[in-house]
């Protein structure tokens, strides 16, 4: 199971798209709490657009670059929070 996935088509003039799972939120609500089960959806987000960014710039797609983009993409939003 996957909370979320990006399809990145070899065709550049394709649209990509990236899929979020959430049906899962109220039990992340409940067993982790509102702000943790609000950051496990956003960081879903951030590791996806990572494997959008390696698409855009004809990389090969890779987990742990993506993993860095969502770290420093979290990184940025908890600044702006009390409760990231």
């Amino acid at each position: 199971m996957v909370s979320a996935t990006f399809f990145a088509p070899y065709d550049k003039q394709e649209e990509p798209y990236i899929r979020i799972a959430t049906g899962d939120y109220m039990e992340l609500l409940h067993e982790l709490g509102k702000d943790d089960a609000l950051a496990s959806i956003l960081n879903s987000i951030a590791h996806e657009l990572g494997h959008y960014y390696q698409w855009i710039d004809d990389d090969e797609l890779e987990e742990e670059s993506a993993e860095g983009t969502a770290d420093y993409i979290m990184g940025l939003y908890s600044d702006t929070r009390d409760h990231p």
